[in-house]
């Protein structure tokens, strides 16, 4: 097994102990640029091997990182880039990333710096406490900690400068994944977000296609990273999410007291493909786990905790469980069996009570 693999591995998984039934979890990045450099696509093999070396020579040094790596993007395989994708929860791919390119992780598993990967540096952290607050205190602390080294491009109109023109400002993309099950299900959802949102949001799936909802996941991030600050930003989110949670609650307490069979089947049927299915595709897969998680907070499940079902959803992934498994013994036409075995395990004490 490669060094890196085995760094990925014994990485914690931050959702290992995530019993929150709505709140997934919440990814932030922040995107800094270096003056004097211009962006990463103009930049030449060398310089970007330049700013690789200047800025993770500090970073490894500081003590606001524990245990923590630097893997340059040519010693990555396909498998192990999409085990970060999956891992930070990230829209943007990691396939086409090459040499001159880096990333730079700690083994909390919640932190990740990208080097020239888009823009010079992308902080990445990833929280499933619902602490939003606690979460941008520590990107500060590290983005702070690196200014002191190196100074970033900024401008007095436009802020923290960066290759993509629209993230200019603060710099700073927080997006929040929630899964409101029971609105969805219930078909409520369109108009709960219509009521709650305001044009500081952009509401949409985690594909980025709002019509494509997949595992019951809504991806809540904020639209403008100029004209607000950092604050702003995530007191819209907080705000929002816990009307939201609050909302969600509702719709599960009205499925709770008053018979609703439709919804009973699709947890009843969603249980039946986990359980006996020989393969699984992975959006199968996430779609049906979402279900257990509301039939199990409804009590119509028993036999799994919430905490587990959180972590099987991130898990059943193809590069997670390819990593499970060791990639290289798994052909890509075992891949949905395994999924199928692997959850089977995993629900091996779970009922139904309906």
């Amino acid at each position: 097994m490669k060094k890196h693999n085995e760094f990925l591995i014994r990485q914690t998984k931050p959702w290992s102990n995530n019993n929150n039934t709505i709140w997934l979890a919440t990814t932030a990045t922040l995107s800094r640029n270096i003056e004097k450099f211009k962006f990463p696509a103009k930049l030449s093999e060398d310089q970007r091997k330049q700013i690789i070396s200047l800025v993770s020579n500090d970073l490894l040094k500081t003590e606001a990182l524990v245990d923590s790596v630097l893997i340059r993007s040519e010693e990555l395989g396909p498998v192990e880039k999409e085990f970060l994708m999956e891992h930070f929860l990230s829209e943007e791919g990691f396939q086409q990333a090459h040499t001159g390119e880096a990333f730079l992780l700690e083994s909390s598993g919640e932190f990740l710096l990208c080097l020239n990967i888009k823009d010079h540096i992308q902080f990445t952290w990833i929280d499933c406490l619902g602490e939003l607050e606690q979460m941008w205190g520590r990107l500060v602390k590290l983005e702070s900690a690196l200014g002191r080294i190196v100074t970033y491009a900024f401008s007095p109109s436009f802020g923290f400068l960066t290759a993509d023109p629209s993230q200019c400002g603060t710099g700073l993309t927080v997006t929040v994944l929630a899964q409101p099950s029971a609105l969805i299900q219930t078909g409520q959802i369109d108009e709960v977000v219509a009521r709650l949102s305001n044009e500081t949001l952009l509401i949409t799936s985690l594909q980025g296609n709002p019509q494509e909802m997949i595992g019951d996941l809504l991806a809540i991030r904020n639209r403008y990273t100029l004209g607000m600050t950092e604050e702003n930003i995530i007191a819209s989110l907080r705000s929002f999410i816990t009307k939201l949670v609050v909302e969600e609650s509702a719709a599960r307490g009205q499925l709770h007291q008053h018979d609703n069979p439709e919804v009973k089947d699709k947890v009843s049927r969603a249980f039946g493909v986990l359980v006996h299915s020989y393969q699984l595709e992975a959006i199968e897969a996430l779609n049906a786990i979402s279900l257990l998680k509301l039939g199990t907070d409804l009590g119509w499940l028993q036999g799994i905790t919430i905490d587990k079902l959180n972590e099987l959803f991130f898990a059943c992934r193809r590069a997670h469980l390819l990593f499970q498994y060791g990639e290289e013994k798994i052909s890509q036409e075992e891949i949905p069996h395994k999924r199928a075995e692997f959850v089977h395990k995993a629900l091996k004490n779970a009922s139904l009570t309906i």
